[in-house]
């Protein structure tokens, strides 16, 4: 089946011209302007580089486009109004082990609140279903979340702190693994300057995670109890090689926030030479694509893909 990142990113940019720096910070969440043009050719690099090694990459105007005229309608304003819906990890999470099915994100900043409903009526459209929602006050980023299965088990590593929190972890706990959905949780306590997990630790492949070791402060681990445990610890257990970055690296390159396309390959940004070269010795096979303008949404290639587990009609969406 064809593994589709929904993404979007075309039209978000032009509306940054004329608004001050602090508002793109602390309102957009932008760390700073990027230029409309190659934000934009560098977007689609990245997407042409995705449908080279998948086959299939939806942007959410296309998908909403083959649907109600309604439904176009009640978005349309909003797609031209949030920069960060290029970011489709976030309010939408899927599980590969449950194709028909996805998690609602629940947003805490203004400006992305109304994502996760967006992205509902997008799973509405690819026929999934919703598995669970997330109460106030909870709060839960797809970017802190990483499905994981290994020897069998079926596992959410989950980062918590500045944006998702801890009570959603015993939330999800007693919803997903009393009804055999997951088999555990592994939540890791973030720094409080880390956005979210996946920019500071990452699986890669099924022997290699790429790290910045000081963004992972504590953790624990949920079954039907809980155990605390060193997140770095309890994955060299497992068998797993660390590659670490610096916090520059992590920070300003996004060099953990890859996209993996399994079989030891992953999407990365061009930005880190060093860490591109200690994959490259851990037999990863790095596709880069330009990050200069792109890194500037605080976001990397995980960032802006949103994984479709189920087999699609794709005519529909072309």
């Amino acid at each position: 089946m064809p593994r589709s990142p929904v993404g979007e990113g075309r039209e978000y940019v032009n509306q940054f011209i004329h608004i001050h720096k602090k508002e793109i910070q602390e309102y957009y969440l932008f760390r700073e302007f990027p230029q409309p043009e190659l934000y934009q050719s560098h977007h689609q690099e990245f997407v042409n580089a995705l449908k080279a090694e998948i086959g299939y990459v939806f942007y959410l105007s296309d998908i909403l486009s083959s649907s109600t005229n309604q439904l176009l309608s009640k978005w349309q304003n909003y797609l031209s109004k949030n920069p960060n819906l290029v970011f489709t990890r976030d309010a939408f999470i899927t599980l590969p082990w449950m194709p028909d099915s996805y998690l609602r994100g629940k947003m805490g900043k203004k400006i992305r609140q109304l994502e996760p409903e967006l992205m509902s009526d997008i799973g509405e459209i690819l026929g999934l279903k919703e598995i669970l929602k997330i109460p106030d006050p909870l709060v839960l980023e797809g970017g802190d979340v990483i499905p994981f299965c290994h020897q069998n088990q079926r596992y959410l590593l989950i980062g918590y702190g500045r944006r998702t929190t801890k009570e959603t972890l015993y939330f999800l706990q007693e919803q997903l693994i009393g009804s055999g959905i997951i088999d555990g949780i592994v939540g890791i306590e973030l720094a409080q300057w880390r956005i979210n997990l996946d920019g500071g630790m990452l699986p890669v492949t099924d022997d290699v995670i790429i790290t910045h070791p000081e963004s992972l402060i504590n953790g624990i681990l949920l079954n039907r109890t809980e155990t605390q445990i060193n997140p770095i610890h309890f994955f060299k257990d497992l068998g797993f090689q660390f590659i670490e970055v610096t916090q520059e690296e992590s920070l300003y390159r996004l060099a953990c926030n890859c996209f993996c396309l399994g079989e030891r390959k992953i999407v990365a940004y061009d930005l880190s030479e060093r860490v591109y070269n200690l994959l490259r010795q851990h037999h990863v096979n790095v596709i880069r694509v330009q990050g200069k303008e792109l890194v500037k949404g605080i976001g990397g290639p995980r960032c802006m893909t949103r994984p479709i587990y189920k087999e699609i009609t794709t005519e529909a969406f072309s």
